[in-house]
């Protein structure tokens, strides 16, 4: 018409849904989590049959409370593990942890690049947090003075580590820093937030449609996140208090065979065996030319329960095809580290893998998190097989992690009667083309915790 313009506007709108959500949390979980998953849905689902490997996962459990001293989860500072035959069972692969929270996250918190005043003030707060993983008063309060204008960032480096969710406030808190770990972003995020901070009565009590208005969305989507805020924990520094033992088992193993040529492995054994009851197949359609009002609920039932067990069926196929592709990348990046052990560990990052599977870099991260690879010199997180690169004058490529082996086989080799100085051990790596400065020596000495004073006695 005359007089008026026509605004067209091109508007990008990114809806999340159960089953992105649902992807997400199963690359997440670890085998535990996991295993709790699919027993809850079956419990749930009578579309679903869950069938127990030949040995199950309480069983081994059980097996190795009475074999605690069998073997270690590897650690930075840790010792690895000898190569028997003995350990090339899944059972010897199972190990317990009995680390506190803090303990836990101090070993983590060496792993991770900072300026020394940072993370002398992230060892301070760490040491506050309580039996939740949270901060019982405001950070601020809870360091020195001298310390203050170091705790943004230290609470930031905190809030990223591992388990999720720690170094909040609160449990509130403690799920919306959970729901970015897992990728949530954008307006989704801020949807999230709302419906933590304000909705959750009303979801409770089943006002979903209420919630719905209240956050300005529709009811599909208050459900799908209500969904997803039911697999986080409200209480994540919880599985490391004392009355807690978490068993595990790795997912993965890379070990030589008998020829001295790597094999991957993925442990089937690891979950159960989750299939569709064929006789619920059949009673979908037997319902399918039923038209009668309780043949269309009973189909509609049938269908919703078949479709959710396909789901889950195939986000375990997915999550082990991920997982098999990052072993992968790991034997090839990370061949001598599996052919000598630890020192030959190579500098990798999570965007790189990403690259070589062609997938999402948060994609490894998640696959990455809580999941465990066998190895012929013992069990490592996967993690720990990410490093940033260390350059030698050769172009060799060395891990931070490997560098630091080095720096622990220097000082154990040491026969001279006399401490050995950060700016000699400089040297002497420097003998061997691996650059590192003095002060990078001094943090990876503390990192190993081995005190400027040790010195091998001749």
């Amino acid at each position: 018409m005359i007089g008026q313009s026509l605004d067209l506007t091109l508007k990008q709108e990114l809806k999340i849904n159960a089953q992105l959500l649902q992807t997400m949390e199963t690359l997440s979980l670890s085998t535990e989590e996991m295993r709790e998953k699919i027993r809850e849905e079956a419990e749930t689902n009578p579309a679903l049959i869950v069938h127990e490997r030949a040995a199950s996962y309480d069983e081994i459990a059980s097996e190795y409370r009475k074999r605690t001293d069998k073997r270690e989860i590897y650690q930075d500072d840790a010792p690895f593990f000898s190569n028997d035959e003995e350990h090339s069972n899944w059972m010897e692969g199972m190990v317990s942890e009995k680390e506190t929270l803090q303990q836990h996250l101090i070993k983590e918190l060496g792993l991770i690049n900072l300026d020394d005043n940072t993370k002398k003030t992230a060892e301070t707060l760490i040491t506050a947090l309580d039996k939740n993983g949270f901060f019982p008063f405001a950070p601020e309060l809870l360091v020195k003075e001298d310390e203050r204008p170091y705790v943004a960032g230290a609470v930031k480096t905190i809030q990223n580590m591992e388990p999720e969710g720690i170094g909040a406030r609160n449990w509130r808190e403690s799920l919306i820093l959970q729901a970015e770990a897992k990728g949530m972003k954008g307006k989704e995020l801020e949807l999230f937030r709302s419906l933590v901070e304000n909705e959750l009565e009303n979801l409770k009590a089943g006002k979903t449609e209420l919630a719905a208005k209240e956050l300005g969305t529709d009811k599909e989507e208050v459900e799908a996140l209500f969904s997803f805020l039911k697999t986080l924990t409200p209480f994540p520094g919880r599985r490391y208090s004392s009355d807690y033992e978490q068993y595990i088992v790795p997912e993965l193993s890379i070990k030589k065979n008998e020829e001295g040529n790597l094999v991957l492995t993925l442990n089937k054994n690891a979950l159960p065996i989750v299939e569709i009851d064929p006789s619920y197949s059949e009673l979908a359609k037997e319902y399918r030319n039923d038209k009668s009002a309780d043949g269309k609920e009973t189909e509609k039932f049938v269908k919703e329960k078949l479709a959710s067990a396909n789901n889950l069926i195939n986000q375990l196929e997915m999550r082990a095809t991920t997982l098999e592709k990052m072993g992968t990348v790991l034997m090839e990046k990370q061949k001598d580290f599996f052919l000598k052990g630890p020192r030959y560990l190579k500098g990798l990052t999570m965007q790189e893998a990403a690259a070589e599977i062609g997938v999402h870099e948060a994609t490894v991260s998640r696959i990455a998190s809580s999941k465990y690879i066998d190895t012929d010199f013992g069990i490592f997180p996967i993690r720990a097989l990410f490093s940033n690169r260390v350059e030698s004058n050769d172009g060799e490529n060395y891990s931070k992690n490997a560098v630091k082996e080095i720096i622990k086989e220097i000082i154990m080799n040491n026969q001279t009667g006399k401490a050995l100085s950060d700016q000699k051990i400089s040297d002497m790596l420097a003998e061997r083309g691996i650059k590192a400065a003095r002060r990078t020596v001094s943090k990876y000495r503390h990192e190993l915790d081995i005190d400027s004073s040790f010195a091998r006695s001749k």
